[in-house]
């Protein structure tokens, strides 16, 4: 609060200048404040990778490669006929892309509509390539003697680190108990076994997913948990050596992929697959998947969001002689039904290029349409901490 006027402090020369500097002070806190309301209201995330310098840590689309799957493109020479394909990892409802390509100065200088952008959404690892089916049942088992359980395969025991760690392998039902002379016959090894690959664990100090290597994966915040996809009911409380048990593994955020022992179901055909080295396993034994389906809660995933894709064709900008530049924005109305925040980027190119790095940049569209799902986001998280009224 004031107990005086500025006139009676502010020499008269200088009045002038007081209130226009005091015009200009108000009018910057308004544009902040309304920048500040829109980039809110109506966010864009961007990525880049820089194929000059593809170690650095600014590079936030993952590693391009070619249409084989394995060819590494991270050098930016794109043969004539070659597919890059790259992914982004994003939170929120997107209404267009704008992908930017800068090309190297030795590079040919295609002309507009040799090359051709590609976008998909889903899962990140409901992108990988489709393995062989599983047609029969597991042939492990779970077993319980004397008070103890026991993972049962290949013919040898293994003692489980706790009952829940069985558990996240096995429904209740489904382990046996059987005497002490198993033992006799069938020496314990003394490695024990944790659990699940794609079991989510949680102490007080957050949550964390067993990944294929075996560790535990920390989830980096409750939106990266949401954006791929897990359930909260999946989520088991455990002690600090059930937890110990499993080394700690690198941290999982919004690019992350799925873990190993992850299962979908396919929204546009009701199959079941699960992840497994890289490679979602159509599931065709019933045998297998109940059993499976009873511990852990599968991810919706429509099939035809490998197939439906929005696309542009970069054209050339002025004024980029040096480093020629290509741009266009997607449109991204025909993904926007599509579970997962992951986007799969494709450039396809019919002359040999050297690409000097590619941006991609997601925005939102400020209508009354985002506005009412940036309103129902709020009033959804608000229900979750404090409980609907």
């Amino acid at each position: 609060m004031m107990f005086f006027h500025p006139s009676t402090i502010v020499p008269k020369r200088f009045r002038t200048w007081y209130r226009a500097l005091r015009i200009v002070l108000f009018a910057s806190f308004l544009s902040v404040g309304a920048l500040f309301a829109y980039r809110t209201l109506f966010p864009s995330q961007e990525f880049l990778f820089s194929f000059a310098n593809p170690d650095t840590a600014k590079n936030t689309l993952e590693d391009p490669f070619g249409k084989d799957g394995v060819t590494s493109l991270r050098k930016g020479r794109i043969p004539a006929g070659e597919t890059l394909h790259t992914y982004a990892g994003t939170v929120g409802s997107f209404s267009t892309a704008n992908i930017r390509i800068v090309l190297g100065k030795d590079s040919l200088k295609p002309a507009d509509g040799d090359l051709r952008i590609s976008l998909r959404k889903s899962y990140r690892s409901f992108f990988y390539p489709a393995g062989s089916a599983i047609s029969a049942a597991s042939k492990d088992h779970g077993v319980m003697v004397n008070g103890v359980p026991y993972l049962f395969s290949a013919d040898t025991l293994q003692p489980f680190i706790s009952d829940q760690a069985a558990l996240s392998r096995f429904p209740k039902e489904k382990i046996v108990t059987a005497n002490g002379e198993l033992l006799t016959i069938f020496p314990p090894k003394e490695t024990r076994v944790g659990f699940r690959e794609g079991s989510l664990l949680s102490d007080n100090q957050g949550v964390y997913v067993i990944g294929g290597d075996g560790k535990a994966h920390p989830i980096g915040s409750t939106q990266v948990f949401e954006s791929l996809g897990f359930h909260w009911n999946d989520v088991v409380p455990v002690n600090e050596e059930e937890l110990g048990f499993h080394k700690r593994g690198k941290i999982m955020l919004f690019d992350a992929a799925q873990p190993d022992g992850t299962v979908f179901h396919d929204t546009s055909t009701g199959s079941y697959s699960v992840i497994r080295e890289g490679k979602r396993l159509p599931i065709e034994s019933r045998e297998y998947l109940d059993p499976l389906l009873s511990v852990t809660t599968p991810i919706d995933a429509s099939g035809d969001s490998l197939s439906v894709t929005a696309t542009c064709s970069p054209q050339r900008t002025a004024l980029s002689f040096l480093n020629p530049t290509y741009s266009c924005d997607v449109p991204l109305d025909a993904l926007k039904a599509f579970s997962g925040g992951s986007f799969g980027i494709s450039l396809e190119t019919k002359e040999a290029v050297h690409m000097a790095s590619l941006q991609t940049t997601f925005q939102t569209k400020p209508d009354r349409g985002n506005f009412g799902l940036f309103l129902r986001q709020i009033r959804d998280r608000f229900a979750a901490a404090y409980g609907k009224p």
